[in-house]
Order: C-alpha cells, then structure tokens, then sequence
C-alpha cells in the first residue's frame, strides 16, 4: 500500500513573530483573537505552524502599513509596533483602552493608537439616529473653562475629553468610537418604526463585504505565495551556490 505523501502548504513570514504562518479560514466556531489587533479572528487569517503556538494574524493586520500619516496626530508620523512600547500594556489614546498587541505609536508625544482605531471609518450611521456621526478625535467639551464633561449618549458614561467620539453637532449627540458605535448591535428606537434583523445595520453590512473581501484576497495570496515557492525551486536547481534561509 502506498504511503500518502505530506501536503506542504505555502508559508509566509511576518516581523512580529519568529515561526513561519500559514493561511488559516477564521470561523465564528473557533472563538480566537488576532494577536496584532486583539479582536476576535474573522475571515481571512494566518496561523502559526507550530500547533502549540496561539499566534493568530488577521489579513488586514498582515498588510498594515509600518508607517501612517494621521489626522488625530498631525505633527507626527506614527510608526507600527508589533509590542507595547512601554512594557506589557499601553493605553490607546483614541478610546481610552489597554492594549497588549500591535499599536501606532509617536515615540516623541507617547502617543499611542490601536490598529483597530487608527482606520475607523470618519463617519458611521445609527438606526436609531437620523443623522450620520462624524468622528472627531477630542469631545466636543475639550477646553470648556466650566470643567463640563461630555457624557456618551449610548451608555450614558463620562468622557475623557482627549477621547476619540462619534457626533452629530446638530443634535449635540455622541458615542463612544467602538461598542457604543456601531460594533455591536444595537436595539433601533421604537420611534423609528425599525425591526432589527439580519444585514440590518451597518455592521452586518461591513462584515458582508469584509468577508467577500477577505475570500477574493485569500485566493490571489495563496496564488503569490505558490508562484513564489516555485520561482524559488527553480532557483535553486539553477544556481550552484548555497543559500540560507531564516
């Protein structure tokens, strides 16, 4: 009986870890967090080769640019790191939350931005608001004399007024950047008639084109990497020297 022969599977590297990564197809089931970002793993992904290494990396964390030019810190150019610059945890200055994996850091200010952050988009729509929210990267109360503090209009919280938040200046209305946004659900206002169903808000519909993103990606990388493999093999059959690879 013949022995079946090892599948090998195109690899790929990335600075933030020492192990090469394969592609890796997030499922809700698998319940995993992406080690750049910190939030959970969906879609496109890679994985550790090594089975006992939690190394997970979304797609999106994989092709983040080293460097960005950023509005909320227009003095500086922030760099990509791939650990917290300032021991085990640092705080995003955008929503105000620790962070233990990747970050956008301005070394001179210690300004510090979660990847998840730093590309939300600049206006976002709520079912139960009738206008659109711009994102502004301090509370509408920064530098108010009378020491007012703005309050999230969602979970009815204090604000830092350095915080990143979500407004509409008509209504004077305003909500955190992420679970009071639109990252999670939330019930649409009885006032507006709205049933809350599936591909109902915002959110649904950006994880439906994330995920056909996501596919049509996955399909053009698996497709480099094993060209790439294969410029590699004949190289090596054409060239007498010796090579090393890490």
């Amino acid at each position: 009986m013949a022995s079946k022969k090892p599948v090998n599977r195109p690899s790929v590297r990335h600075p933030s870890h020492n192990h090469p990564l394969n592609i890796f197809k997030a499922r809700g089931k698998d319940e995993v967090v992406c080690s750049g970002c910190e939030l959970e793993l969906t879609g496109q992904a890679f994985k550790c080769m090594k089975s006992d290494c939690d190394f997970f990396l979304h797609k999106s964390c994989f092709d983040l640019p080293r460097e960005t030019n950023h509005k909320s810190h227009p003095d500086h150019s922030l760099t990509l790191l791939h650990s917290p610059p300032y021991g085990q945890s640092y705080t995003c200055d955008a929503c105000g939350e620790y962070g233990s994996g990747f970050t956008y850091n301005c070394s001179e200010c210690q300004y510090d931005v979660h990847v998840g952050c730093a590309f939300i988009p600049e206006t976002v729509e709520r079912e139960d608001h009738e206008h659109p929210l711009t994102l502004l990267y301090n509370t509408p109360c920064k530098g108010r004399e009378d020491g007012a503090m703005f309050i999230c209009d969602v979970c009815e919280e204090d604000m830092s007024e350095n915080l990143w938040v979500y407004y509409c200046k008509d209504c004077d209305y305003g909500t955190h950047v992420h679970s009071c946004a639109v990252y999670e659900d939330h019930e649409p206002s009885k006032k507006n008639g709205g049933e809350k169903g599936e591909g109902s808000s915002a959110v649904s519909r950006m994880k439906s084109l994330m995920k056909a993103q996501d596919e049509m990606a996955a399909l053009q990388l698996e497709a480099r990497i094993r060209n790439d493999t294969n410029n590699a093999i004949l190289d090596l059959w054409d060239s007498p020297k010796r090579r090393y690879y890490w």
